[in-house]
């Protein structure tokens, strides 16, 4: 996939995404949705976790630092439960202004990526971890932790939008 396409597919996802996030009132936004574990605020800043560890990823590989995350070394199970945890205690205008600095950051990194950082190896591609890469191109993880993961949590934003649950 070229770098255009990752950015416009990035950029398209992450509106529909904000866009459900948008629609939210701050009850609602809190709130728990039934048949769910997490709030929208808690789901926001799971999905910004990710995004921020693609970011902190690509600045130390264009420094030629080898990237070795928690994430990466102990699996996306061990992140996520530290992620829920500390998405408890994060406000609802802390959560969004977070979700906007990091999605710009997430983007302007991607900006400086070539079509080649994308899909093969470069300077860049051999400072990243190959335990988050697991053999897969530059461009499929960015799919997977980002635009490929913000509709998993669709069905609980649209329950949160409908009403459905319990504010915590």
């Amino acid at each position: 996939m070229k770098r255009d396409e990752v950015l416009a597919r990035l950029t398209a996802e992450r509106a529909e995404f904000d866009r459900r996030i948008e629609s939210l009132g701050p009850d609602a936004f809190n709130r728990v949705p039934a048949g769910h574990v997490h709030s929208p605020r808690e789901i926001l800043f799971h999905v910004t976790a990710y995004e921020e560890l693609i970011v902190e990823r690509l600045r130390a590989a264009r420094t030629g630092e080898i990237t070795a995350f928690d994430r990466d070394r102990i699996g996306w199970e061990a992140f996520n439960e530290r992620v829920w945890r500390e998405a408890g205690d994060v406000d609802e205008d802390a959560a969004k202004a977070q979700a906007g600095d990091v999605f710009a950051a997430l983007i302007a990194e991607i900006s400086q990526l070539t079509d080649g950082d994308l899909n093969g190896t470069t300077d860049l591609t051999r400072a990243l971890d190959r335990e988050w890469l697991q053999g897969r191109a530059l461009w499929e993880l960015i799919a997977i932790d980002g635009f490929d993961h913000y509709p998993m949590h669709y069905p609980a934003l649209d329950d949160a939008l409908a009403g459905r649950g319990e504010t915590r």
